[in-house]
C-alpha cells in the first residue's frame, strides 16, 4: 500500500460523506418541487377551467348554440398545456371539441365535469392538460443545481486535500520517524508535538512511552541487583534450614511424647520413631524404619490405620483418635489417642504421628462406667414412681374433663329448653284462643250465624292456623337441629356432612349463650364445601374457641364480633378459621396456649384445658394441624388445615368436651 492510501480513504470518504447526503436531498427537493409545480400550474388550472366549462356549457348545450360552445372551447384552448376540450351532449355526441394542433409530449391529466341545466344532466365536459412545460422548467433548474452541486464537490475535495496533508500527513510523518527512534532504543531526544489537537495528543502519548521505558529499563536493573541479593539471602535461608531441621531431630528425639515420622507418598513407610516411642512400644529403632503398618503389624486393627489415613488424607490433620496398637514382641495391647499432621518438605510430604497411651484412663472410665450402671437402676425405680404420679394426675384430669363435659351437656339442655321454649308457648296460646273462639262461635249458632260472624270465625281460625303451622314448624327445626349437634356431640360417628350447615346448626345451638352477650358470631363458608370427617369433635373445637373469645377476646362492655370462614387450599384439604376482633394474646402466651391448664383467668370461668382439648381433637381426631396467629389490639385467629377425609381408625377414640 503507497504512503497516499490513507489520505485518499479519507478524501474519498469525506467525498462521498458530501455527496450521497446532497443527491438523496437533492431528488426530495426535486420531487416535492415537481409535485407542487404541477399542482400549481397543471392541476389547479384544468380544474377550474372544468368548472368553468361546466357552467358556460349548460345554457349553449339546453339551447343548441354550437357557436357559442366552440368560442368557450377556443377560448380554453389558448392555454398551451391544454391539450385536448371536448363537450359531449346528454346522448353522448360530441357538441363541441378542441385540440392542439402540435402533439405535446408528457403526462396527461384528465378532469371531466357533468354539465346541469336546472337540475337536468345535459352532457359532460372533459378537459386535458400536459405536464410536458413543468417538466422541461425543472430539467432546467436540476441542471443548474447539478453543476452548483459538482462545483461544490470538488472545491470540497480541495479543501479537504490540503488540510489532510497540512494537519495530518506531516504531523504522522514526523511521529512515524520518533517511534523509529523510539524502536532503536534512542531515548534520549524527546518526542516534538508540533500542534494542541489529536495527533500533539499522541506525541505527548509517545513522549510519556519513551520516558516510562526509560523508567522500567531502570527498573529492571535495579531489581536484576534485587535479584543477586535475594540469591545470596536464599542460599543463607537454606544454610538456616538445615540448621533448623537438625534443631527439630534434636527436639523430635527429646519429646516425652512416641512419635514417628513416616512418607506418604510410600504407604507411610517410617522414616523415622523417636525415643519415647521406642521405650513406649518397646520395639528396636532399626527393625521398624524403613516398614510400613502393615509390615511391622503395628496396628491391631487394620480398619483403624485406614480411618487414620483417610481423615489425614481428607483433612490434612487427625487429632485424639482412640486405637488399639502392638506393644512389643509379645503383642501386648494399648489404647492410644493418635493425633498427627501431615506436611511438606523439599515436595515430599511426610506425616507426623504422636501417640499417647490413655489405657490406663480407659480402665478407669470402665470402672465408672460399672458406678454408673447402679445409678441407673436407682433412676429407673424413680422413674416409675414418676409414672405412678403420672398417671394419677392424668385420671384427675379426665375427671376434670369429664366435669367439663357434664356442664356442657347441662348448657345443651337449657339451651334446648329457652329455644322450644317460644315457639311452643305461642302454640299454646293460640290455641288456648282458638279455643275460645269455638266456644263463642257454637253458643252463637244456637240463635242463628250471621255472614259477617261466620266471616270473622273462618278468618281468626285461618290466622290461629299459620300461626301454629309456623311455629310448629321453627320448633320441629330446632329439634331437628339440636337431635343432631346431640348426636355428633355425644359421638365420634364419622359421616359425610356440609361443614356450612354443620357450623350453622353448633351456632344455633349457642345462640342462648350468645344472646346474654353483646357479642356477634359470623359465618361465611360456602354452601358446596363437604367433609367426610366428625362432627362431633369439629363442633366441639367451635363451641370451646367461641367461649374461649368471649371470655379472654373481649373486654368488658365492648360489642366484639367472632368470624368464621373456611377456604379449600386443594382437593384434599380445608383451611378454616375463626377470627375474632379483641385485645389478642400477649407474645409471651402464644407458645404455651395449648399447654393442659394454662389460663390467665383461673377462678374467673377458665379451666385452662379448652385449648388443650382442641389441640388433641384437632392433632388426634381429625387428623390436622392448627396455628394461632395474634398481636396486641390486633385480635387472634385461629386456623385449621382439616382433610377432606378424617384418617382413618380416628373414631375409635372417645372425645372429651368441653363447654
Amino acid at each position: 500500500m503507497n504512503k497516499q492510501s490513507l489520505a485518499r480513504t479519507l478524501i474519498v470518504g469525506a467525498g462521498l460523506g458530501i455527496l450521497l447526503p446532497a443527491l438523496v436531498l437533492a431528488a426530495f427537493l426535486f420531487t416535492d418541487r415537481q409535485e407542487r409545480e404541477i399542482d400549481l400550474r397543471v392541476r389547479v388550472p384544468l380544474s377550474q377551467y372544468a368548472d368553468v366549462l361546466a357552467r358556460g356549457m349548460a345554457v349553449a348545450i339546453w339551447n343548441l348554440d354550437r357557436e357559442v360552445a366552440a368560442q368557450l372551447v377556443e377560448a380554453v384552448m389558448r392555454n398551451p398545456d391544454v391539450v385536448q376540450v371536448t363537450v359531449l351532449d346528454e346522448y353522448s355526441e360530441r357538441f363541441a371539441h378542441g385540440e392542439s394542433r402540435t402533439r405535446v409530449p408528457g403526462d396527461r391529466l384528465r378532469e371531466e365535469r357533468e354539465v346541469v341545466y336546472n337540475r337536468r344532466v345535459v352532457g359532460h365536459v372533459v378537459v386535458e392538460m400536459s405536464t410536458r412545460h413543468v417538466q422541461l422548467d425543472l430539467l432546467t433548474d436540476l441542471s443548474k443545481l447539478g453543476m452548483a452541486l459538482l462545483a461544490q464537490v470538488v472545491i470540497s475535495f480541495v479543501l479537504i486535500l490540503l488540510l489532510f496533508q497540512r494537519r495530518m500527513l506531516h504531523p504522522l510523518r514526523a511521529l512515524q520517524q520518533s517511534t523509529i527512534r523510539l524502536a532503536r532504543g534512542e531515548l534520549d531526544q524527546p518526542v516534538q508535538s508540533l500542534r494542541q489537537d489529536e495527533i500533539g495528543t499522541l506525541a505527548l502519548g509517545l513522549d510519556k512511552m519513551r520516558t516510562d521505558l526509560g523508567t522500567l529499563i531502570a527498573e529492571r536493573d535495579s531489581r536484576n541487583a534485587s535479584l543477586k541479593q535475594e540469591l545470596a539471602e536464599r542460599l543463607r535461608a537454606e544454610e538456616a534450614l538445615r540448621f533448623s531441621q537438625a534443631k527439630f531431630a534434636a527436639i523430635f528425639d527429646a519429646s516425652p511424647v512416641a512419635m514417628t515420622v513416616s512418607r506418604r507418598q510410600k504407604d507411610c513407610e517410617v522414616a523415622s520413631v523417636n525415643d519415647a516411642w521406642v521405650r513406649q512400644f518397646q520395639r528396636n529403632r532399626e527393625q521398624i524404619v524403613g516398614t510400613t503398618g502393615v509390615q511391622n503389624g503395628f496396628w491391631i486393627s487394620q480398619l483403624d490405620r485406614d480411618a487414620v489415613l483417610s481423615e489425614i488424607d481428607r483433612t490434612g490433620e487427625i487429632a485424639r483418635y482412640p486405637a488399639w496398637m502392638s506393644a512389643g514382641y509379645e503383642g501386648k495391647r494399648l489404647l492410644c489417642e493418635i493425633s498427627g499432621r501431615l506436611i511438606t518438605l523439599n515436595d515430599e510430604s511426610l506425616l507426623i504421628l504422636a501417640y499417647e497411651d490413655i489405657t490406663a484412663k480407659h480402665q478407669y472410665e470402665r470402672e465408672i462406667l460399672d458406678l454408673n450402671a447402679t445409678l441407673e437402676q436407682r433412676v429407673t425405680l424413680r422413674t416409675q414412681e414418676l409414672s405412678k404420679a403420672l398417671a394419677t394426675l392424668q385420671q384427675a384430669q379426665g375427671e376434670l374433663v369429664r366435669t367439663e363435659k357434664l356442664a356442657a351437656l347441662g348448657a345443651l339442655v337449657a339451651g334446648i329448653a329457652h329455644e322450644l321454649n317460644t315457639p311452643i308457648g305461642n302454640c299454646v296460646t293460640v290455641a288456648s284462643t282458638m279455643h275460645e273462639h269455638n266456644e263463642e262461635f257454637a253458643a252463637s249458632m244456637q240463635h242463628g250465624v250471621r255472614r259477617s260472624a261466620l266471616d270473622g270465625y273462618v278468618a281468626r281460625n285461618r290466622e290461629g292456623t299459620t300461626i301454629l303451622i309456623r311455629s310448629l314448624a321453627k320448633a320441629a327445626e330446632l329439634v331437628a337441629s339440636f337431635k343432631q349437634v346431640a348426636v355428633d356431640q355425644t359421638s365420634v360417628n364419622r359421616r359425610y356432612f356440609h361443614l356450612g350447615e354443620t357450623v350453622d346448626e353448633i351456632i344455633l345451638t349457642l345462640s342462648p349463650m350468645i344472646r346474654k352477650t353483646p357479642h356477634t358470631v359470623v359465618c361465611n363458608i360456602p354452601d358446596k364445601l363437604t367433609m367426610e370427617s366428625y362432627p362431633g369433635p369439629l363442633g366441639q373445637i367451635i363451641t370451646n374457641l367461641i367461649n374461649n373469645a368471649f371470655l379472654h377476646g373481649f373486654e368488658p362492655g365492648v360489642r366484639g364480633t367472632v368470624t368464621i370462614s373456611a377456604t379449600t387450599v386443594d382437593r384434599d384439604w380445608i383451611q378454616l378459621s375463626i377470627r375474632d376482633n379483641g385485645i389478642g394474646i400477649p407474645q409471651d402466651n402464644l407458645d404455651r396456649i395449648f399447654d393442659p391448664f394454662f389460663t390467665t383467668k383461673l377462678g374467673q370461668g377458665g379451666s385452662g384445658l379448652g385449648l388443650s382439648i382442641v389441640y388433641n381433637l384437632v392433632t388426634g381426631v381429625l387428623g390436622g394441624t392448627i396455628q394461632v396467629s395474634s398481636s396486641p389490639r390486633g385480635g387472634t385467629c385461629v386456623t385449621l388445615t382439616l382433610p377432606r377425609m378424617a384418617p382413618a381408625g380416628a373414631h375409635g377414640l372417645e372425645p372429651v368436651e368441653s363447654p
